[in-house]
């Protein structure tokens, strides 16, 4: 899966200026950046959306040129920008089967894969400032951009992120008309084994928030440092936490999310609605993307609470129509069920931990509390062959006994290519009950991204490696548990 010599793909123009330079704003009309995001159309088919974002919200949108063969220019069509004062960009999308050239810049957009033999995985890669060293980009704080690179350079077929792309404009807490508010977070900012804050909905684009979602947030996180990757496959993007409504969610909706109104895609682009609203929340459609020997399931478990039930009936039918999708279409060569959140995974237990949602000796919290009762009601017709996530701010792999007639999938936590990370809790190879089976593995407190390849009936081999993409743990699914999971620490 690696490549010998390095990919040297086209950069994020600003990417080659120096802080000062970049003060002054880019002129209308230049192109910031290019990617291309994998969807599903209304019937189903797996299509590729190549976007370009440009410079000013009412500059023209750019036509995409083919890089080689024969065809014409590709018209984009622009989005509908949710917040043009604090998003002064505009995004334009077309469908594409081949790599195209973005007209005017020397950015390419990839096209849609032949393949899935390799597959790169990031996820939780924003910044936190005050806690990594100014996210000065190269910083060993914050080797974001170093691991985008060290994707890259393996050139891989597929690339996905499992969430949180957005964390220096996220806080946990906004101003909102001079008065401090924690931020609705699906329970993650508030102590109480509820899962829900006290008092009304409060978010960063409430009327009145001094600190709303902005474009510039999202370049200096996502689009700035992963320029080679955006460049080197197309996404498959996972909604994170801080993506919500309440948080970015305006971004995602405008930058990331792959619903589209284009024709031929016709899923309709979502927008979030005010948080003073009665219905102000978002549960993005589970889908499926399928390419030769692979598919995968994405689910939208940004609003899935850890611990607790908030919003349960909304990830039950989740499940119901995770049921549906897998059902009703071809078995390949390898299933995987992408969520931000993990469908189970370990962490210390602290006064949130809900009764009955520990281990027996109650040092450890079995997360997600939610996806798991989900995943109990609406019993998948054929066992999925391994979980991506991210959410917690590490590594973590753990396998069950294929003992059981319908066990859990393997689980990869991808939560540790970019935000500052958490101790590892446990903190040596486990052995814990989850969901009534015994789920062995370990974690890893250290910076890095996955590659994954599917290989044989149902079965995958993986590489977790650090910034530089020296190997942190060899990974093999498929063989049930072992002391450490479906993965192999490096001495």
């Amino acid at each position: 899966m690696r490549a010998t010599t390095p990919l040297f793909t086209a950069t994020i123009i600003a990417t080659l200026l120096p802080t000062a330079a970049r003060a002054a704003e880019p002129t209308p009309g230049t192109v910031l950046a290019a990617y291309t995001v994998l969807a599903p159309n209304r019937q189903g088919a797996t299509v590729a959306i190549a976007r370009a974002i440009v410079q000013g919200a009412e500059s023209p949108c750019p036509s995409l040129i083919p890089v080689t063969g024969p065809g014409g220019a590709v018209a984009t069509t622009a989005r509908n920008n949710p917040d043009p004062v604090n998003f002064p960009i505009r995004v334009c999308e077309a469908i594409v089967t081949a790599s195209m050239q973005v007209d005017g810049s020397r950015q390419r957009v990839p096209g849609l894969p032949r393949k899935a033999g390799a597959v790169s995985v990031v996820g939780d890669s924003g910044c936190k400032p005050a806690d990594q060293d100014g996210c000065r980009l190269g910083s060993k704080a914050w080797p974001f951009q170093q691991i985008a690179h060290s994707a890259a350079a393996a050139k891989p077929d597929l690339v996905v992120h499992m969430g949180d792309y957005n964390y220096r404009g996220t806080p946990g807490q906004v101003s909102i008309n001079g008065v401090r508010q924690p931020v609705y977070d699906a329970g993650d900012n508030t102590g109480s084994v509820s899962c829900q804050l006290a008092g009304p909905y409060h978010g960063q684009n409430s009327q009145g928030s001094a600190d709303p979602d902005r474009w510039q947030n999202w370049w200096l996180d996502l689009f700035q440092p992963a320029a080679d990757l955006l460049a080197a496959a197309p996404w498959v993007v996972a909604r994170g936490n801080h993506e919500l409504c309440s948080r970015a969610g305006p971004g995602w909706f405008y930058l990331l999310d792959p619903g589209s109104d284009l024709a031929g895609v016709e899923t309709g682009q979502a927008v979030c609605p005010a948080a003073e609203t009665s219905e102000p929340l978002v549960f993005g459609a589970p889908y499926r993307i399928d390419l030769p020997g692979l598919a995968l399931l994405v689910v939208d478990s940004a609003n899935a609470c850890d611990q607790g039930e908030l919003h349960q009936a909304h990830f039950d039918q989740q499940f119901k129509e995770v049921q549906r999708l897998l059902g009703n279409s071809p078995d390949p060569a390898l299933v995987a069920l992408v969520s931000h959140r993990p469908l189970s995974a370990v962490r210390k237990a602290d006064a949130s931990t809900a009764p009955g949602d520990s281990d027996r000796s109650g040092a450890y919290a079995i997360i997600d509390q939610t996806l798991q009762r989900a995943y109990r009601k609406y019993p998948l017709p054929r066992p999925v062959d391994l979980v991506l996530s991210g959410h917690m701010h590490r590594f973590q792999a753990i396998g069950f006994s294929r003992a059981s007639q319908a066990p859990y999938p393997d689980q990869l936590v991808v939560g540790n290519s970019g935000v500052s990370l958490a101790h590892n809790h446990p903190a040596k190879p486990f052995s814990l009950p989850i969901d009534g089976l015994t789920g062995s593995g370990f974690g890893l407190s250290k910076f890095g991204y996955m590659e994954i390849a599917p290989g044989g009936k149902h079965g995958w081999k993986g590489t977790l490696r650090n910034p530089a993409g020296k190997p942190l743990a060899s990974c093999e699914g498929g063989k049930g548990a072992t002391k450490t999971g479906p993965c192999t620490p490096k001495k």
